[in-house]
């Protein structure tokens, strides 16, 4: 079976959407194994991805092709965000540049992950140098424009708006959502038109999690309320809660919020 054809146009296209570790199994095909990837397309050509987890791998499967210079934006370096990097085919074979932005030391957390003895080879012994750039300021790509903002996660992390010519989508993958740490996202997001944002834990489950660095439903339709966003996709789905369980999810938050879906490879959001 051949791989769908892209629309024309920019967009963000999710490419993974679980969160912590992948998975797989019957109970996990509509919203996937894949950990945190959302491709940033124009076409059939992804000009950058946020995160690199193990979605980065399934640009094929949806009818994509990376640019021959991607731009990596990363909201922080736990695994389910980077390990995609060690396994694509393109970066490893030359056909790919990479230029990654993120916060703090990138170069450090990856050079320091993705090396022997945890991974056969290291980052610099990639056919092209790879970059790296801060997130402290707008980057332009293609018809879009890309900006950073802190959320509350371990170790720090940063969400990302995305500003096309016709709409803007925020991506809030981790976030443990504060009275504090709330407000610096809205100031960021507020006005976007669709926002993605973490949903691992059930109100309930949120109780026993605390400083883990992840919301409830309950705390994305808050959010999505709060900036004016007109669509919500929750994100970062636990790695336990298998398909019937996000959607018993998404039915809790529509009836709050009814433009209210989960990511899942594949989905297409327009800029």
């Amino acid at each position: 079976m051949s791989a769908p054809r892209p629309v024309a146009g920019p967009a963000v296209v999710v490419l993974g959407a679980r969160g912590s570790i992948p998975v797989s199994g019957p109970d996990f095909n509509r919203y996937g194994g894949w950990t945190s990837c959302f491709a940033i397309v124009d076409g059939p050509t992804v000009l950058a991805t946020v995160d690199a987890g193990t979605g980065l791998l399934a640009m094929s499967t949806h009818g994509y092709a990376p640019a021959a210079a991607l731009s990596v934006f990363l909201t922080h370096y736990h695994w389910d965000h980077i390990q995609g990097v060690s396994m694509m085919t393109e970066f490893w074979d030359g056909d790919c540049r990479l230029t990654f932005y993120g916060p703090g030391d990138a170069a450090a957390a990856l050079g320091g992950s993705i090396r022997p003895p945890w991974f056969p080879v290291s980052v610099d012994q990639a056919p092209h140098p790879v970059a790296y750039r801060d997130v402290d300021e707008p980057v332009s790509i293609g018809p879009v424009r890309v900006s950073s903002f802190p959320v509350n996660h371990p170790q720090g992390a940063v969400g990302y708006r995305i500003d096309g010519a016709n709409r803007s989508v925020a991506i809030v993958t981790d976030h443990e959502s504060t009275q504090a740490t709330d407000a610096v996202v809205i100031d960021a997001v507020r006005g976007c038109d669709t926002l993605i944002h973490d949903a691992q834990y059930l109100p309930e489950e949120a109780k026993t999690h605390v400083g883990w660095g992840h919301s409830t439903w309950e705390a994305a339709v808050g959010m999505a309320r709060e900036v004016g966003a007109s669509d919500l996709v929750l994100t970062s789905h636990d790695p336990r809660r298998v398909d019937d369980g996000v959607d018993a999810l998404v039915v809790e938050a529509a009836r709050q919020l009814p433009a209210t879906v989960a990511a899942a490879p594949g989905l297409r959001i327009g800029l």
